[in-house]
């Protein structure tokens, strides 16, 4: 399989394909963006603890040496995101549009929803979409990490999705299944699969979510279009394809260097010092129509509504319930009916008669500066409540939302002068 790809490769890159399979030898490259929805860029810096690169491609893009990113403060506190700078590039257009409703038809592991959400206004709704439950679960702690809550995630078959939502997207991100050709450097075992039939299958997939994405949008709203592949199939005739099938899409040309053969796509590789993607941006033309799905219905909980009186300092708010969880928003959310892994912010639950918190709660950035109770860590604090101990700490008996430096890290219950740690255990680690 490796003779068909250096077969394929001559015909992407032409007299820049022995330099691009010489790129191919040497180590992927890694990097991450700042999620300044948290904190803005200079606090985020501030925090991070080992060294970045800047890209020549986007300001907002660092390349960093790290051997174990996921155990660093910026990591823990949800301040940065590791993603290829070439896969972050792909919603980097849209800071100054009108986007109010986003779907991410494949969204896991979430960098592509995380990017958008850092971009548009904070009341943007997101409704990000795997049709896999584990890596929904994964989408799921992403954003939740990162404080991101102003989302529905759903666990759904695309056909459904799109019958749901036709016309309501402002935004549609199409991050579609290919057969990754741009990330052999990173996962060499795609050889294990790679064939002209493989191909052709994704192909016919992609075809099919295109046509998806086409009914969720509204008129004068933006579909994304990315792979993670070289493959004209996939890519180039794609765009072609659909642009013939629908006359009122039309192509907004983005200004980069690209080796696509359609002017205002863009196509990156390890020649850019990025691994491989291709992505094109469309606009759905025609006057503006307006798309209405029903609301989800509101509950009333005496547990749930003291608990949120006494800690949180909100006065209008939407509570809801699905699957016997508790779920809080400031706006009111469409009802999506089944399949829905998070609907907003993940409140918490009712055990045994009394409501017990969640973590999700305290990671909340909708919610910074709600909290009535809030404990800042120093820095030996810090390092023994991330292993799960607990604190003394000379505070009133309430739960505390616990910070570090002012960004949120968890929560506590404090009593008698004790701080019962509730992070959970499987972020713990051991000093």
């Amino acid at each position: 399989m490796k003779e068909l790809f250096e077969q394929r490769v001559r015909s992407y890159f032409g007299e820049d394909s022995n330099l691009f399979l010489t790129k191919l030898n040497e180590p992927a490259t890694q990097a991450l963006f700042l999620n300044t929805s948290k904190a803005n860029k200079d606090k985020i810096l501030s925090l991070i603890d080992f060294p970045l690169k800047k890209s020549p491609l986007s300001n907002e893009n660092y390349y960093y040496e790290s051997d174990n990113i996921g155990k660093t403060k910026a990591y823990e506190l949800g301040l940065i995101y590791p993603q290829d700078i070439a896969a972050s590039l792909t919603t980097s257009f849209f800071k100054d549009k009108n986007i109010n409703i986003i779907v991410d038809m494949c969204a896991a592991p979430g960098g592509k929803s995380i990017n958008i959400l850092n971009r548009v206004n904070k009341d943007a709704l997101l409704i990000a979409n795997d049709v896999s439950h584990d890596r929904a679960s994964i989408l799921t702690s992403n954003l939740e990490r990162l404080g991101l809550d102003n989302v529905i995630i759903t666990n759904k078959d695309t056909s459904i999705l799109s019958e749901q939502l036709s016309g309501y997207a402002d935004l549609v991100i199409l991050d579609a299944p290919c057969s990754g050709e741009g990330m052999i450097r990173k996962f060499p075992e795609i050889f294990d699969t790679y064939s002209l039939s493989n191909i052709e299958n994704l192909a016919q997939i992609q075809k099919k979510l295109l046509e998806e994405a086409y009914v969720m949008l509204s008129r004068g709203g933006f579909l994304v279009y990315s792979t993670c592949t070289y493959a004209f199939e996939e890519d180039e005739d794609q765009i072609e394809s659909f642009l013939q099938r629908h006359s009122d899409m039309k192509l907004v040309k983005i200004d980069m260097p690209s080796f696509s053969r359609i002017e205002g796509t863009v196509k990156l590789s390890p020649l850019n010092d990025t691994e491989g993607q291709f992505f094109a941006i469309m606009i759905k033309e025609g006057e503006e129509e307006s798309s209405r799905i029903k609301p989800l219905k509101t509950v009333k909980e005496k547990l749930v509504d003291d608990f949120i009186k006494e800690n949180l300092l909100i006065k209008d708010y939407y509570l809801y319930k699905y699957n016997e969880h508790f779920y809080l928003s400031l706006k009111s959310l469409p009802d999506l009916k089944n399949s829905i892994m998070r609907y907003g912010i993940y409140l918490g639950d009712v055990v045994k008669k009394r409501f017990e918190p969640s973590h999700a709660l305290y990671r909340s950035n909708t919610l910074i500066g709600k909290f009535r109770y809030v404990y800042d860590l120093h820095d030996k604090e810090y390092d023994s409540f991330i292993s799960g101990n607990e604190l003394k700490i000379n505070e009133e008996s309430h739960y505390y939302l616990v910070t570090y430096k002012g960004i949120s890290l968890g929560y506590g219950k404090c009593s008698n002068g004790i701080l019962k740690n509730k992070y959970p255990k499987g972020l713990r680690r051991m000093l």
